[in-house]
């Protein structure tokens, strides 16, 4: 099967070639770390007996946040160098910003043998994490035929990779049976591996690391103030009130002109309220700047720097990284991907990290365990509809003690979910300083 794979990548990516090129021009940075990509990685010194190095890979910005907790707890043991790598541009600039003094941070190799087999002789580890269930043929080959262990962290099977997984299922279920242990991401992937008949002995339900967050310590007066000037809002209202902020997360098309009639019909019962939208991708700020001035609504690009001095209604966030940060000036939230024509859905855990309430549309299928567990402790609205979306949203805007019930009930939920970071730091720990057949050091 190995040999069919790669006798079909080579025609199957050229024929692919310039769709890719196509949708990397797009989203920029494909240049920085292009050679590293056809595996050419500089050659990384030997571990000391003491130490073990550990190649962890996040596709992306989210993948990268998410694991910041486990790769913290790794950094700070000291007996481990860790190669933390990324698939998207944006996930590799991030990474670098983040981890770049501490660890080797890479770009990950094209899946074609000769540049996994190039970076795996680069690299040598003794272990293999993943934040994510990505997983490439030609890479899980590279790390069984060494005896790595493979660890996948937050294994996630939402419903349409499912009908992929069992469309395929002879491949898929080769990959996930060669993978030595599985921390799925909650009990609906759980059931979904279960039915891909991935054995049940790889399976452990450590929670998951999304939630292993602890909530931001609330702004004061000044901070706030200071961060809504730099967006180009006044921090107060003509009342003298603190100027409320609608923020759309990680939106997808269609969305944003959501969130500006939502924003014109808060401005109708309060002329202070203003906007701030965080497009999921960046590069759609020429689209998203088109449309602002369709609608006559006056706006500043984060990417263009501080917008100190400016008076505007709507801010975009169109850099990586930001939002987290960013969201704690709000005063409501829309969670972004879950309105119909886009679906799966964004992570709420920033708004709930933040304490500002949110609303989520109906599509939220990629979390749908973490947003029913929300909705249930009523930390979180989940609306059935765009009308009904933009009615929570409304409805909650006015409503400054339910806000804070939210907010309250957020912080508990993440609290009592929390904790996968440290079980899946003992895994690691096990597979690396614990003996047995997986016991492996640096070569």
């Amino acid at each position: 099967m190995l040999w069919l794979y790669r006798l079909l990548f080579l025609p199957v990516f050229c024929i692919l070639l310039p769709s890719w090129i196509l949708h990397m021009y797009r989203r920029g940075g494909y240049g920085a770390g292009f050679l590293q990509r056809l595996g050419v990685f500089p050659r990384l010194p030997d571990c000391p007996p003491d130490r073990r190095r550990l190649w962890i890979h996040g596709v992306s910005v989210g993948e990268i946040q998410m694991l910041r907790p486990l790769l913290e707890k790794l950094l700070a043991d000291g007996r481990y160098d860790v190669v933390l790598t990324s698939t998207s541009s944006s996930g590799l600039r991030l990474a670098r910003e983040r981890y770049g003094q501490e660890a080797t941070v890479l770009a990950f190799p094209i899946d074609f043998w000769p540049f996994s087999l190039r970076a795996w002789n680069r690299i040598r580890p003794a272990l293999l994490l993943h934040g994510d269930g990505e997983l490439w043929p030609e890479h899980i080959h590279r790390a069984r035929s060494r005896s790595v262990p493979i660890l996948i962290a937050n294994g996630r099977i939402s419903a349409r990779s499912f009908l992929r997984h069992r469309r395929f299922r002879f491949l898929s279920g080769h990959l996930w049976n060669a993978v030595t242990e599985i921390y799925p991401d909650g009990p609906a992937s759980t059931d979904r591996l279960l039915r891909l008949h991935v054995g049940r002995r790889k399976i452990f339900p450590l929670g998951n690391l999304k939630c292993d967050r602890q909530p931001f310590p609330p702004l004061t007066p000044e901070e706030r103030e200071d961060m809504l000037r730099e967006l180009g809002f006044l921090p107060f209202g003509p009342d003298g009130r603190p100027t409320p902020l609608l923020i759309g997360c990680s939106t997808w098309p269609g969305e944003e002109e959501f969130l500006l009639n939502v924003l014109a019909r808060l401005q109708q019962l309060d002329p202070a309220w203003r906007l701030l939208l965080a497009p999921r991708h960046g590069e759609r700020r020429d689209e998203l700047q088109k449309l602002l001035k369709e609608k006559k609504f006056s706006c500043h690009l984060r990417s263009h720097g501080p917008a100190e001095g400016k008076s505007i209604a709507v801010a975009v966030l169109d850099t990586v990284g930001e939002l987290s940060q960013l969201i704690r000036v709000g005063t409501v939230a829309f969670i972004g991907k879950t309105l119909p024509p886009n679906d799966g859905g964004q992570s709420p855990l920033d708004a709930v990290a933040a304490s500002v309430p949110a609303v989520c549309g109906p599509s939220c299928t990629n979390f749908r365990d973490m947003v029913d567990g929300l909705v249930r402790e009523k930390a979180m609205a989940l609306a059935k509809s765009a009308d009904e979306a933009r009615d929570l949203l409304c409805e909650l805007a006015a409503a400054p003690e339910r806000q804070k019930s939210m907010a309250q009930a957020g912080a508990e939920w993440l609290r009592s979910n929390g904790g996968a970071a440290g079980r899946i730091y003992e895994r690691i720990e096990f597979f690396t300083f614990g003996g047995g057949k997986w016991l492996r050091k640096c070569r």
